[in-house]
């Protein structure tokens, strides 16, 4: 496994689809690393030193020596490493939800041992030694960042069914645990109309079979039908309906009416055999779901609404109202995945008038690399109207670029090409697949996370050089990051585009790394948790000549970058109101500058998902001297109900005619809702009409005024404050900085077992494929 890496690293920028690494000016700002702790980043070792969690000193990953205050009975020592911003979600109120990915691996080191003085390791012991993941609420992460903790910590589902054991006699029949049977890990989550938070299905860690006389195991992870909803005026979990189906890496997107529609995910994924229903075994969760937030109830589509699909498949909505796969997922997924799994290559659209799939074809045609994606991202450019000033919809676009070719166990090296596909609708309601290709990313990039800002650009962070879940551990992490600009031509199509550098960012962050986009227009990154080492123990990985190691240590810190349009004179968004007949006034006394509005969904991410992202541009219909009036869509096809950021903006060189991605410059964001169902209508957030924003703290000024056309200052809008930690929970010690964010330019035993294991598994997915 070593050599495959190190040969797969030697291929170099001539490799598969390398781009040429320029040499670009860095743009943007990086403001440096903060943590929950309080520990101090030292940019000259790019470590962190000096702080302190459940009244003890942390080391550099952010751990402590004992966990046991806070943690479940069991497992004294799983809670005592921060957690890591795996999944994040940007609430209306202005905090950030998130929670940690295979929490509890981090005590997977070389010096612990078991009950019997036994060294311990992934595969025998994850399923005893993992622990359901934290969450926590993060406020202000621009100037002083303040954490806090949802009640309860871990979202609060607990997975009781146990239909999928294999029918193993004792000792050898599987061990569960009442600690790590409902974790967050590997769900996904969408928000609600009404600002909540919606997450389904996660893992149960168990151990299948026991091994008699110890208490170790082989792992097993299943998929959970556990939904949970964070209630945010609460700040508190609470449970929902479970689905019909266990799901381990399904896909959410939120339908026009409000329904929230799930696919895909594995119901156990090392071990997928049941007895029970023989046909699903060997294959992800081919039915889908609607869930109906107003009832509570979860129903399925049916057999025309079945489809096999990847795990965590790239689902968008379209503008007609269908639900697109971009024949693109996680890839590779030992056991995760299907032996009909050729048919992830096609495109698909979901109707849910008739509860069916259609065909599209295959992305790529045309391009180097035609077909499935995987492990790669799927961003939803800019949606742009027909015309200038008429609200209809007819195109969307999705931007793919790095990942690995096919489907598993894929190409290990990914490449470095990057595509555009479009989904374009006619007047018939038909719909036509194309792709137009882009230049290449500076670099291959496994694992990236993509952010669309509101300027229409597309800001590509993290990742490494290999796929990691292959061979965790001999991965290298990328840390300079890249912008996509795409092009436009005369008629509004996206016909391309160009990747640049911006930077580099301070931490290494791969597997399970994230962003999301803030409402001054800001990216927050954040994440990492890998697998341990070799799926043995956590170890750094060496660092190789021109080849960084990488960190194997879940990382808890957080990093701002902030884009270029932060150095420009920034349009300023004075107040927004609904108008009659869909329309929508911005006070602005730039005016005479706006070329238009976007609205953009709020981001809630996770392992590169976020099936509702969407920027939409709503056209300008009329202008004064101190507003702008925009058209608002007409159908929730393009803006279902929900939080969205709201964004002026100014015309390329102030010129309201020159809509240039990349050029134009964005307002900082108001916090907006749409809402309404034959006619969608905007208002602030301040005029929802539930409770979402009430619990909220009262909020604090921030730091700097917003720069303006004729010099002109106006106060960045206020933060909301964390709110109080529940007093069952203050052991976790919140803690509050004051200051503000400055910126800076195996056992060998073991280990052979699960060499063995992994090499007979692929030999027998290529022996499958031949017959």
């Amino acid at each position: 496994m070593v050599v495959v890496a190190i040969v797969g690293a030697g291929l170099g920028a001539g490799g598969i689809g390398a781009g040429a690494v320029r040499a670009d000016v860095p743009i943007g700002t990086y403001l440096t690393p903060f943590r929950e702790d309080g520990a101090t980043f030292d940019p000259s070792t790019g470590a962190f030193a000096g702080g302190h969690y459940l009244g003890q000193s942390t080391d550099a990953n952010g751990c402590v020596s004992d966990g046991s205050s806070i943690s479940p009975a069991g497992n004294p020592d799983a809670y005592r490493c921060l957690p890591a911003g795996a999944t994040m979600v940007q609430l209306a109120d202005g905090r950030v939800l998130y929670w940690n990915a295979l929490e509890g691996t981090e005590n997977l080191s070389a010096d612990a041992r078991d009950k019997d003085g036994l060294p311990v390791s992934a595969v025998p012991d994850g399923g005893r030694i993992t622990v359901n993941d934290e969450s926590r609420l993060l406020s202000d992460p621009t100037v002083a960042p303040a954490w806090s903790v949802p009640t309860p910590r871990d979202g609060g589902a607990h997975h009781t069914s146990t239909d999928e054991d294999l029918p193993l006699p004792a000792p050898l029949a599987a061990t569960h645990y009442a600690y790590n049977n409902g974790s967050l890990f590997c769900a996904d989550q969408v928000l609600l109309a009404n600002g909540d938070v919606l997450t389904s299905g996660g893992t149960d860690y168990y151990s299948e079979p026991s091994f008699p006389g110890t208490d170790k195991g082989f792992i097993e992870l299943e998929g959970i039908r556990e939904v949970r909803i964070f209630d945010v005026a609460k700040n508190a979990w609470v449970q929902a309906k479970p689905m019909n189906h266990g799901r381990w890496y399904p896909s959410l997107v939120t339908l026009p009416d409000g329904r929230i529609f799930v696919a895909s995910g594995v119901t156990k994924l090392i071990k997928p055999m049941y007895p029970s229903h023989v046909a699903d075994s060997g294959t992800n969760v081919r039915q889908t779901e609607v869930y109906d937030p107003g009832d509570n109830t979860w129903t399925d589509t049916g057999t025309a609404g079945e489809r096999s699909l990847p795990l965590f498949p790239r689902l968008h909505l379209l503008p007609d109202g269908h639900v697109y796969y971009d024949a693109a997922g996680q890839d590779y997924n030992p056991q995760g995945q299907a032996y009909d799994e050729a048919t992830w290559n096609v495109a698909g659209s979901w109707d849910p008038s008739t509860r069916a799939w259609t065909d599209l074809g295959i992305p790529g045609v045309g391009t180097p690399f035609p077909g499935f994606r995987g492990s790669t991202f799927s961003a939803a450019l800019e949606l742009r109207p027909a015309t200038a000033t008429v609200t209809t919809y007819p195109a969307a676009s999705f931007l793919t670029a790095g990942g690995v070719l096919l489907p598993t166990p894929g190409s290990y090296v990914p490449v470095a090409d990057s595509r555009i596909s479009t989904v374009t609708t006619d007047d018939k309601g038909a719909e036509t697949l194309s792709t137009v290709g882009t230049g290449d990313l500076a670099r291959r990039r496994w694992y990236s996370t993509a952010v669309p800002l509101p300027d229409g650009t597309v800001f590509a962070v993290s990742g490494a050089d290999v796929d990691e879940v292959v061979t965790p551990g001999y991965e290298s992490p990328i840390r300079a990051d890249e912008l996509f600009v795409p092009s436009v031509d005369s008629q509004g199509r996206y016909s391309g585009g160009t990747w640049r550098d911006v930077g580099e960012q301070a931490r290494s962050r791969t597997y399970h790394n994230n962003a999301v986009l803030l409402p001054d227009g800001s990216v927050l990154i954040g994440g990492h948790a890998p697998i341990p080492s070799g799926y043995h123990q956590t170890q750094d990985g060496p660092d190789l000549p021109g080849r960084p190691g990488t960190n194997n240590h879940h990382d808890p810190s957080f990093q701002i970058w902030r884009p270029p349009y932060f150095d420009a004179a920034r349009p300023v968004v004075q107040g927004v109101s609904s108008a009659p007949a869909g329309r929508l006034v911005i006070q602005t006394p730039d005016a005479a500058h706006i070329t238009g509005v976007v609205l953009v969904r709020n981001t809630a991410q996770t392992h590169l998902v976020d099936g509702d992202n969407r920027t939409v541009k709503l056209p300008v219909l009329a202008r004064s001297s101190g507003t702008v009036t925009v058209a608002v869509p007409t159908s929730t096809n393009v803006v279902p109900n929900g939080p969205y950021l709201l964004f002026a903006i100014g015309g390329a060189g102030g010129d309201p005619a020159r809509d240039i991605p990349g050029q134009v410059v964005p307002s900082i964001g108001r916090q907006v809702f749409v809402e309404g169902t034959d006619v969608p209508h905007v208002i602030p957030a301040s005029s929802h009409g539930n409770q979402t924003l009430a619990a909220v703290a009262p909020t604090r000024a921030v730091a700097g005024p917003e720069r303006t056309r004729g010099g002109r200052e106006a106060p960045v809008a206020a933060t909301p404050a964390a709110a109080t930690i529940p007093a069952t929970e203050l052991r976790a010690e919140p803690v509050r900085s004051s200051r503000r964010v400055p910126t800076t330019p195996v056992s060998a035993g073991v280990a052979a077992v699960l060499l063995l294991a992994v090499t007979a598994t692929r030999r027998e997915l290529l022996a499958r494929r031949r017959r």
